[in-house]
């Protein structure tokens, strides 16, 4: 194929994939003579799904394969948002052989960076198509300052080895192939299986005696390294026996993967299902089943609105504690005329629903893991003003354990999305779990919903 007609074929794929279904790869163009459709297969020649995780003083860069391409695949970095007019400024990192779909870059400097991945021909010449979220980072990531200062503290740390120099291509020559991180034949923990002990999940192991090992935890089976990123990295921490507790959400089953820390942070994923990663998943049950909840008053509350304290005497389920009303008075006739004329004339004050509005940390970029995640759902769907898409993205996101900034911010976005959307009283709630770390933010909102539900009652 000609280079002209193969830039012209990249032209129409990249038009093309506006036109695509998200659930498949086909687009069906209408007969201009008889009106008949039939199906045309779209030319893909980029990878999908790029992620970005940092860990320690590496930026973990994971993808997935195009089926349309044979050859290798050329990682680019670079401190603004690569496109085809800033590539030739972009540094070249590595060419990855296909199969791999994973790439390890050690900046060596706490700078923010994007990062693109490229297809690459038969003949080595990169498929110049730019598509931020599926080959191109829409986020700088950035490593953290700390963990390059303990890095180069480390006693006889191998130096680090600096990417080759841009040289000038020969033409129609392929450029070299950066050499291919050997993967593992064994697993460096093994023999992994998890137990329920009263309201933990017990993982027992085989390691080395004082290795440090990652686990990993996640709603859907760990194969690969693009499955890491879409699991919760529980812990990192040294062997102490061969086991550890885990506390997850009850009434999720998780499947779990232990990897071996030196591994990960060579850019080695060395997965092996039935060893060191679960087939099977495994979770507790339902919160309702379990009894020892700590007794608090029902009078331990913070106004305008008690804690929903549950009732650890219910033999199943939940019931909330309630104070008794006071008894009802009979006021005089004169009176009840009084206040029922002062209603009447009062006005219905209705605050205005409040602007879409976002936390200060979306001011900041995120580094990676749950942050990450987070902001990509606050910047495309609830941006975009998609509000289903960022009600069932934030619920997918929440049903994973994340820390306690992260999931306040992800219930107020919730909320936001719900409220837009009509459903006040799920919005409640969600502001009221926002409330504790973002109390100025979810007082406007809790406000405003609740004038919402006081009218539909």
């Amino acid at each position: 194929m000609r280079v002209s007609q193969r830039l012209a074929a990249v032209l129409l794929a990249s038009a093309a994939i506006l036109l695509v279904s998200p659930l498949g790869a086909q687009i069906v163009p209408e007969d201009s003579v008889s009106g008949a459709a039939a199906p045309e297969t779209v030319f893909a020649p980029f990878p999908s799904r790029l992620r970005a995780a940092v860990k320690g003083d590496g930026v973990i860069l994971t993808w997935i394969d195009s089926a349309d391409v044979k050859g290798g695949y050329i990682v680019y970095r670079a401190s603004q948002q690569i496109s085809a007019a800033s590539l030739e400024s972009a540094e070249k990192l590595a060419i990855v052989d296909p199969g791999v779909q994973a790439y390890t870059d050690r900046p060596g400097n706490p700078e923010s960076h994007y990062y693109l991945v490229l297809a690459l021909a038969e003949d080595g010449s990169p498929y110049q198509v730019f598509i931020p979220a599926k080959n191109a980072t829409a986020v700088p990531v950035a490593v953290d300052a700390a963990s390059l200062a303990s890095v180069a503290a480390m006693p006889e740390a191998p130096a680090a080895v600096p990417p080759p120099a841009a040289a000038e291509p020969k033409p129609d020559a392929a450029p070299a192939p950066a050499p291919k991180p050997e993967r593992p034949s064994e697993p460096f923990a093994d023999a992994l299986s998890v137990s329920v002990k009263d309201e933990a999940l017990l993982l027992s192991y085989k390691a080395p005696a004082g290795a440090r090992l990652v686990l990993y935890r996640g709603t859907s089976p760990i194969r690969g390294a693009s499955d890491l990123l879409d699991a919760t990295l529980v812990a990192a921490f040294a062997d102490k026996g061969g086991s550890f507790a885990d506390y997850p959400v009850p009434g999720v089953q998780y499947y779990y993967a232990l990897l071996g820390e030196e591994d990960l942070k060579a850019g080695v994923v060395a997965l092996f299902p039935g060893r060191n990663a679960l087939e099977n998943p495994v979770g507790l049950k339902s919160a309702g089943s379990y009894s020892g909840f700590v007794e608090v008053s029902p009078n331990s509350r913070t106004p305008p609105l008690p804690f929903l304290i549950p009732d650890s005497g219910a033999a199943s389920g939940f019931s909330v504690p309630r104070d008794e009303a006071p008894p009802e008075r009979t006021v005089a006739p004169d009176t009840r005329k009084a206040i029922d004329s002062i209603l009447s004339s009062a006005p219905s004050i209705q605050p205005p629903m409040p602007q879409l509005s976002f936390l200060p940390e979306e001011l900041s970029s995120a580094s990676g893991g749950e942050d990450y995640a987070l902001s990509v759902i606050v910047k495309g769907p609830l941006s975009a003003r998609d509000w289903e898409g960022a009600v069932d993205q934030l619920r997918k996101y929440l049903s994973l354990n994340r820390g306690a900034r992260a999931t306040a911010r992800a219930h107020f976005y919730l909320g936001q999305a719900l409220a837009f959307t009509g459903e006040y009283r799920n919005a409640f709630f969600e502001f009221l779990s926002a409330r504790e770390q973002y109390p100025s933010d979810a007082k406007l909102w809790i406000e405003f919903v609740l004038s919402k539900l006081k009218v539909a009652t």
